[in-house]
């Protein structure tokens, strides 16, 4: 039995996901083509480019591209390739001085605003040195067809997805407590992780883990099992926790930190904690007084790129009196996520085995993460 046909055997029978969806070459480049470049995904967060002329290089999807900011504070999406012979533009996160990239290879220079601005000697054998604004426009970068949601940037490789805030709207609608506009950048760190992308995705929508392998979260089960299993739309899982952690009064909830909270919470959302996985590869978390997001850009079947980014709530948060409250939500966040990256590269060289397609999922804690496997299936075995 081939790959695909065993996946489709599980999918049929309502089984977990066998060990090679998690380590066959042949099913990473066939989800690359079939779920990647068909619809919106994620490359990383604005946090990144925060500055007019910033860049910053990513590699998802095996596309090589970079993002910026223009001087309108806008943030684009190119191709990572010059338009004379293709060199690469941008090796590493930088800045372009006056807003120009210029090519390593021959010297031609472009705008963040993706325009060509000059070319040495391009009219080679005349005294012209000016570009025809013809030639500008026609050789400037390759854009990605791309949108911004609360500072996760998205693109569309295929160019016919349905419209982005037509794709987003129901999460838009169900998050309108936590207002976008109030976010505020608190950090962003790379990460690469030793674990096939879907490991990634589906650890975060575990609720479960949380008490045993992030104990120093406080509050044992008791938030876990008061949470509720819920599905947005198709593609948007997640799990919501309505207590938080259940930490409250044990010195264990990061809502007993003095940041300040989104405004329009009502009373029931005051301890709120949610979670969602947005197929493919976008991961969010929001709490009263905090967001964090994770964008997973797999580079092999057992290698995963990362953005982890995360937020305060207003402008009120970046107080000079609060600069230790802040340090220690980046502490905490970033030692959870050491965590789990450490337990993924396990559960990479475990999981991915064929006995681990023996393993079981419990009803009780394991229904969104059955919802991310069978989704993710059905768009895999989808395409022909």
């Amino acid at each position: 039995m081939d790959s695909f046909s065993e996946i489709k055997a599980c999918y049929e029978a309502g089984r977990v996901m066998p060990g090679l969806a998690y380590r066959s070459p042949d099913v990473y480049e066939a989800e690359v083509e079939r779920i990647f470049r068909s619809g919106w995904i994620s490359v990383t967060c604005g946090q990144n480019v925060p500055n007019s002329g910033d860049l910053f290089p990513v590699r998802i999807a095996g596309r090589s591209l970079f993002v910026t900011r223009d001087g309108e504070d806008q943030v684009r999406v190119y191709y990572n390739l010059c338009r004379h012979r293709g060199a690469r533009l941008v090796d590493e996160p930088c800045h372009a001085r006056s807003g120009h990239i210029t090519c390593p290879y021959h010297g031609w220079t472009f705008g963040v605003d993706g325009q060509l601005k000059s070319a040495p000697h391009f009219y080679r054998g005349t005294e012209k040195t000016a570009l025809d604004p013809e030639d500008q426009d026609r050789l400037g970068l390759f854009p990605v067809r791309s949108a911004v949601w609360r500072d996760i940037v998205f693109v569309d490789f295929s160019g016919d997805a349905k419209p982005f805030e037509d794709f987003i709207r129901p999460l838009t609608d169900r998050l309108v407590h936590w207002t976008e506009s109030e976010l505020r950048p608190l950090c962003t760190d790379e990460y690469e992780i030793q674990a096939n992308w879907k490991f990634a995705a589906e650890n975060f929508i575990d609720i479960y883990h949380l008490p045993v392998l992030h104990s120093q979260i406080g509050g044992g089960f008791r938030g876990a099992l008061l949470a509720e299993d819920i599905e947005v739309s198709e593609g948007i899982v997640g799990v919501v926790m309505p207590g938080g952690y259940g930490g409250y009064g044990d010195g264990g909830d990061a809502t007993e930190l003095s940041l300040p909270r989104f405004s329009g919470l009502g009373e029931d959302e005051q301890l709120r904690l949610e979670v969602f996985s947005i197929f493919p590869n976008t991961l969010m978390l929001v709490e009263p007084n905090f967001a964090q997001v994770i964008v997973l850009r797999p580079q092999s079947a057992g290698v995963t790129s990362e953005t982890f980014a995360n937020y305060t709530v207003s402008d009120a948060s970046q107080v000079d009196s609060l600069a230790a409250e802040r340090e220690e939500m980046r502490r905490s966040s970033l030692e959870v996520n050491d965590q789990d990256a450490k337990l993924l590269a396990g559960l990479q060289l475990a999981r991915s085995m064929d006995v681990g397609g023996e393993t079981e999922t419990v009803e009780a804690w394991d229904t969104t993460n059955r919802r991310f496997q069978r989704n993710w299936a059905r768009k895999l075995l989808a395409a022909p």
